[in-house]
């Protein structure tokens, strides 16, 4: 009994600890980096959104502003890296080679990407992690992608056309 009455005691002075932590860089830098602060613990559920069957798109880095959004029928070239969710392991990466210039919404790639991609700005990164029904489903691809494998692209919209 004496334990759990000292253990809760340091956890509550750990509290204590982090929500001074949170509040102090606020006031000291006098809101030059107050949305720092802010934006992780603010901004960050408002940029990911999970679908029923699974697919999950996170936003990582938001594009130009006012630039062009991606919309279905337009051909868009774009970096990415494909990793299996399961083991993390790397199957294809374009990253330091020419971009994957596609139609969009098309069916030309998983329908993972037709839907992940759309609504992404020029400069814009999203984690796409989508469930086996959107991707390769039973089937698998080639020796690299077992059968129901849910995958996690990282891609990056590098140009609209």
């Amino acid at each position: 009994f004496e334990e759990k009455k000292k253990k809760n005691k340091k956890a509550q002075e750990g509290e204590d600890l982090i929500s001074k932590e949170k509040t102090v860089p606020a006031v000291a830098n006098k809101g030059a980096s107050t949305a720092k602060v802010e934006k992780p613990t603010v901004a960050k559920p408002s940029l990911s959104r999970t679908f029923d069957n699974g697919l999950a798109i996170e936003e990582l880095a938001l594009g130009k502003p006012n630039g062009k959004k991606a919309s279905p029928g337009n051909q868009v070239c774009v970096r990415y890296t494909g990793k299996l969710q399961k083991n993390g392991k790397i199957f294809d990466s374009n990253v330091g080679r020419r971009p994957l210039k596609f139609r969009l919404g098309v069916g030309e790639v998983i329908r993972g990407w037709d839907v992940g991609v759309d609504g992404m700005r020029v400069g814009g990164r999203r984690r796409l992690t989508i469930p086996p029904s959107m991707g390769y489903g039973a089937k698998g691809a080639g020796q690299k992608i077992p059968p129901n494998s849910w995958l996690v692209f990282d891609v990056e919209l590098v140009e609209i056309r």
